[in-house]
């Protein structure tokens, strides 16, 4: 006889912290706001340690632009480690458990190398480079381990009928906390004396590295609930269970070839708008035009768009999402150190509109395509496939940069260097992918999703408008329950 029931697992380590247990149906609207703080200081976190002022900070202690873009390419190849760490989870018995100490690991490490870096840079050790490139690389393989059980831990909290809602409101939150903390720090950095500006920009990361921690204590509160056991997840085969599910294979095919493209134009268009626009000499301007501007662009078109995703469906957002997003190197194109404000501030604003609908469809559609105890592996597949290619095209544009030099030429008037070249090649491959590729992607799984059965039921009763969706939902599902007995029972 075939059992339904969750069977049990083991005590997970670490004591009482890391135990799941069930969630009271009135802790979700707690729940989901956690969720949204910690998404805010965790980004401010990476916007910092990722940004303009750490691209200042590596070109200070000595990065060029081809170990810049071996530094890209190897953060990019070691997402390996995500289908790991969903592995790890299941069989530590808690998701909560890995992503806790993957990711705090990860934070201490890349702390560790800023420092490091910096101390050497000023003893004059002109190896300081290369701290800097370990302890970025080693951070980003440990915190890779923490995404997938992220992933799967955040699919049995949030029904999949408010997900690209709530995505949506957390990217508001997001975008508006990181451009309160970005300008500040742009400022800062352009107020300093250019003999101060190194160790202001050590000082801010570190700031950063105190938002990181922060995250993960406030994070570590949020309960993991009971989840059925994931049938493959647990042993190495159950990595291949993404590329083996011909259905979800053509998004992994789309991921790829997107990646590559994206990042040909995009891995290193910091180091253009800085050193070949001006950037590097007017910092608070270039946060402003590169960062801030396309936040605003998620905060105001964030919530919107999340509700588009769950009312329009996942395919039709991905389509606009990706189309738009495709043209943001050509924009990029018609910058002149006399106008890279303008032309950049246009780009960020789009990128931060549209990137924004294409990613909450693609989390959801990762995230809801399997059975719910199988997303974590899911995403980290996902995730993988389009960081692999995504490190080719870092690496390939940081060599072709290295190797071309100072070579340009003149077509019509117009003089085109090496990165222009990459913008365009990238924009090409861009519409490419989406016109060929994307139209082939599947948004439903495994199990049907209408017939998907919520983990936690009672869970969303006490939210307001999240009880009139779930009402709703029952009713259209009762409603084609009976037109299909009626269509069985005629003639």
């Amino acid at each position: 006889m075939r059992q339904n029931s969750i069977q049990p697992r083991q005590e997970p380590p670490g004591g009482g912290y890391f135990v799941r247990r069930a969630v009271r149906p009135g802790e979700l609207p707690s729940l989901m706001n956690k969720h949204i703080i910690t998404g805010t200081l965790g980004s401010a976190w990476g916007n910092l340690i990722t940004g303009i002022i750490y691209v200042y900070f590596g070109n200070a202690v000595g990065l060029n632009q081809l170990q810049w873009g071996i530094l890209g390419g190897i953060s990019a190849w070691v997402v390996l480690m995500q289908p790991l760490g969903a592995m790890l989870g299941e069989r530590a018995g808690s998701r909560k458990f890995v992503w806790f100490w993957t990711a705090l690991v990860d934070r201490v490490i890349r702390m560790v190398g800023i420092v490091c870096a910096f101390f050497l840079w000023r003893a004059g050790n002109h190896a300081a480079y290369l701290l800097f490139m370990i302890g970025i690389c080693a951070g980003t393989l440990v915190g890779n381990l923490s995404q997938g059980p992220w992933f799967g831990w955040l699919s049995t909290i949030i029904p999949q009928n408010v997900h690209g809602t709530f995505w949506g409101r957390r990217d508001s939150w997001i975008s508006l906390i990181v451009i309160g903390v970005s300008l500040p720090s742009g400022l800062l950095m352009d107020l300093v004396p250019e003999q101060s500006k190194l160790t202001t920009a050590f000082v801010l990361l570190i700031g950063a590295s105190l938002l990181g921690f922060t995250d993960i204590l406030i994070h570590g509160t949020i309960p993991e609930p009971p989840h059925q056991a994931s049938r493959s997840g647990k042993s190495l085969s159950g990595i291949l269970a993404p590329l083996r599910d011909k259905r979800f294979r053509p998004w992994l095919v789309f991921t790829f070839f997107w990646n590559l493209g994206q990042s040909l134009g995009g891995a290193l268009c910091t180091l253009y708008f800085m050193e070949n626009l001006g950037f590097q000499n007017n910092l608070l301007a270039g946060m402003i035009a590169i960062t801030v501007l396309g936040l605003v662009g998620t905060l105001v078109a964030s919530r919107r768009v999340g509700r588009m995703v769950d009312r329009f469906g996942i395919k039709r957002m991905l389509m606009l999402g990706y189309f738009f997003w495709s043209f943001l190197p050509a924009i990029w194109l018609f910058a002149t150190p006399s106008t890279a404000v303008i032309w950049i501030s246009i780009a960020s604003f789009i990128g931060g509109v549209f990137p924004a609908a294409a990613n909450n469809a693609g989390v959801k559609l990762v995230t809801r395509f399997p059975a719910a105890e199988d997303s974590g592996m899911y995403m980290a597949v996902s995730t993988t496939v389009g960081s692999i290619t995504g490190g080719i095209g870092s690496i390939v544009a940081g060599t072709f940069l290295s190797v071309m030099g100072g070579w340009s030429f003149s077509v019509v008037g117009l003089v085109v260097s090496a990165f222009p070249l990459l913008f365009m090649i990238s924009f090409i491959l861009r519409l490419l992918t989406v016109f060929a590729l994307l139209p082939r992607v599947n948004v439903t799984g495994a199990p049907p999703e209408d017939d998907r059965r919520f983990l936690l039921p009672l869970f969303f009763e006490s939210v307001p408008g999240i009880d009139r969706l779930v009402r709703n939902q029952g009713k259209g599902r009762i409603a084609r329950q009976r037109r299909n007995v009626t269509g069985r029972g005629r003639p």
